[in-house]
């Protein structure tokens, strides 16, 4: 999968699962996974590492965070890595200003169940989020 953006990613994974660019100017974060199974290996590299970085730069300051995760290239996923999303994503709950989780058109049918019910359990607290299957809407304003 080619990355999303020609400039080098702010974190990268160490065995490349994940890419992350941060954009200080509109407090944003963009995630890119790189691997067709989403690991907790990942998850973890997302709400840990990650995680330190949006809150030092951003959530600290009262800056509220936006969210685009592309995992188009995910065919599979470890439950724990799902069940580390969506605490993660409850944990931003009141620092979040949108969400986008954009998957493949392509998806399979068990990819698409997990990501409709993870984005339903996370709507139902009230967060702003949306499942995209397009990114370019999401990444207009970080593109110039």
């Amino acid at each position: 999968m080619t990355p999303l953006f020609p400039t080098p990613p702010t974190l990268e994974h160490p065995r490349g699962l994940v890419k992350v660019w941060l954009f200080d100017t509109q407090a944003t974060i963009v995630d890119q996974i790189m691997s067709p199974v989403f690991s907790d290996e990942a998850a973890s590299f997302l709400t840990v590492q990650a995680d330190v970085e949006l809150r030092g730069r951003y959530s600290s300051r009262g800056r509220k965070v936006t969210f685009v995760h592309d995992w188009r290239s995910v065919t599979s996923y470890e439950s724990k890595a799902r069940e580390r999303l969506i605490d993660w994503g409850r944990a931003w709950l009141k620092d979040s200003a949108h969400v986008t989780v954009c998957i493949s058109d392509k998806a399979s049918p068990f990819v698409r169940i997990a990501a409709v019910t993870g984005v339903g359990a996370l709507r139902m607290v009230r967060m702003p989020i949306e499942l995209a299957f397009d990114l370019e809407k999401a990444l207009a304003p970080l593109r110039g």
